[in-house]
């Protein structure tokens, strides 16, 4: 079997902060396909699309996913096949000495790989790793200032159930959202949707940042963070994909945790080949925590993700990332489920309230 186009082509493009433009091209070609979205780019280089057709009389809901992924920028060539790049993004400095690297340069990939890091900034906090920032590379032929840099890696594939490739982390929640619109747009669903793909995610949520001080997304409308996280040992890969209901740093909003929660339980009663978990992933942190201290009500869908940032814990070098299809699927699914919702995300409680008292009621009078 092979992967949908949509995850074939999206996962397989170059991309890295502040170089995500190869992967904002594609969204903008896939989204001009389709009849019932609007498109337009903030000032720091964010696109929004808006699905809208028929919108019923409920609180939209706002989906975000990044388009960079950790990687390389060429700096200056130091010999005719020696050159120093930047590294933006977060892998630990010992998985770099003798990593193979490929960059792009005039719609080509050419190879290289890394001697050494010339420069690490200390942790920025305790129990923190130093963070690499500039590399020295051994490269194939020369490559001019200014070009992205990723890890050598093959192509996106599927192996089994295992989506397989040089960077999920995000653009396979990139690929889901267009996989949603196009869903969306196909069926003619009474929807309103906003779908945000930001930039520089890796380096700080740059792009998010940008996008709220922007405001590209009204306050009124709830964001749902979308991403891959690392899986942990109660949060694994092939157990659906995961409601985040908080990371390493915050909490996100309960009454809206509740309502996804709702939306994928009444999923899973529907369809029987549905499964979702509900878990903090506190290993990191995402685009929800920026909105969050921003005011907006977040949460976070995410799938549980091997090879973190490309890191192979288990054999201590560069590896392909990768994720369940099965997983992915499933939280395509869900976007659909919570957009099309009839309460929608700030209707009734989801009878929480109702339950709290009536556990009062029924025992208030042991209280004396």
């Amino acid at each position: 079997m092979l992967l949908p186009k949509v995850l074939q082509e999206v996962l397989s493009l170059p991309t890295a902060p502040f170089h995500e433009e190869a992967v904002l091209a594609v969204i903008e070609a896939f989204c001009r396909r389709l009849k019932n979205v609007t498109m337009k780019y903030d000032r720091y280089g964010n696109l929004l699309v808006r699905y809208r057709y028929q919108a019923p009389k409920r609180t939209p809901i706002a989906f975000v996913a990044h388009t960079d992924h950790p990687g390389f920028i060429s700096g200056e060539m130091k010999g005719r096949k020696a050159l120093l790049a930047e590294f933006r993004g977060g892998v630990r400095p010992e998985y770099f000495a003798g990593s193979k690297v490929r960059f792009w340069h005039e719609e080509r990939w050419i190879k290289g790989r890394v001697t050494k890091l010339t420069k690490i900034d200390p942790p920025s906090g305790p129990g923190r790793p130093p963070v690499p920032k500039e590399a020295g590379i051994e490269i194939s032929k020369p490559v001019p200032p200014g070009c992205l840099g990723m890890w050598d890696l093959p192509d996106a594939k599927l192996q089994g159930d295992r989506i397989v490739a040089r960077a999920c982390d995000d653009l396979a929640g990139v690929a889901a959202l267009l996989a949603l619109l196009e869903r969306l747009d196909k069926r003619r669903a009474k929807a309103d949707v906003y779908c945000l793909f930001t930039r520089a995610e890796e380096v700080g949520f740059v792009g998010a940042v940008g996008a709220i001080r922007a405001k590209v997304i009204p306050k009124r409308v709830p964001v749902v963070s979308i991403e891959t996280s690392s899986a942990l040992v109660s949060a694994k890969i092939g157990d659906g994909p995961i409601v985040r209901i908080g990371d390493r740093m915050v909490v996100y909003t309960p009454r809206f945790a509740a309502f996804a929660a709702r939306v994928a339980q009444d999923l899973a009663q529907r369809k029987s080949s549905f499964q979702y978990q509900r878990k903090l992933m506190d290993g990191g942190m995402c685009e929800a925590a920026a909105f969050g201290c921003y005011g907006y009500d977040v949460i976070g869908i995410c799938l549980a993700l091997g090879n973190y940032h490309n890191m192979n814990t288990k054999r201590k070098r560069i590896g392909s990332e990768w994720v369940s299809y099965r997983d992915w699927r499933n939280m395509v699914d869900l976007f659909e489920a919570l957009v099309l919702d009839k309460r929608g995300p700030t209707g009734p409680d989801d009878g929480l309230k109702k339950r709290i008292d009536k556990l009062f009621d029924d025992q208030a009078a042991l209280l004396g």
